[in-house]
């Protein structure tokens, strides 16, 4: 199986970081994408206590990234990187799938493959998928 995602160093330092003011050294980092935002969908970055058991489990250098199995093809191939500039700070997810950002710069849309389903009436076309992250213009 392909790594689902890509992680940088400063994402990796940053999840370490929030894991010892924390206190938490063993909880696993993540990626949750829901239903919500300005477009359909959002993400979201969290520590927990522990990986569910339908979760798709990365390992990076000591860190353990978790996203749900069935968001992960609106995540899947994207790179992990954590921002501290000037245009914020925060974790970023620049993510190969999205395409026509909305006009906050945080909406985008995917291609959610393997399903002509899944997300339709979103937009008109059953292919799309309407996902957010913080991702910088």
């Amino acid at each position: 199986m392909p790594t689902p995602l890509l992680i940088t160093r400063d994402a990796i330092d940053e999840i370490r970081s929030w894991q010892e003011r924390d206190a938490r050294p063993d909880s696993v980092f993540r990626v949750d994408v829901r239903l919500g935002g300005c477009r359909g969908f959002k993400l979201f970055f969290d520590l927990e206590e522990s990986a569910q058991p339908d979760d798709v489990v990365t390992d990076f250098d000591g860190v353990t990234v978790v996203v749900q199995e069935d968001g992960l093809p609106l995540v899947e191939g994207s790179i992990l990187d954590f921002e501290d500039s000037y245009r914020g700070r925060g974790f970023r997810l620049a993510n190969p799938r999205a395409r026509n950002a909305c006009g906050c710069g945080t909406s985008f849309m995917a291609d959610y493959p393997g399903s002509d389903s899944f997300g339709a009436g979103l937009d008109g076309n059953s292919d799309q998928i309407v996902a957010e992250a913080g991702i910088p213009d």
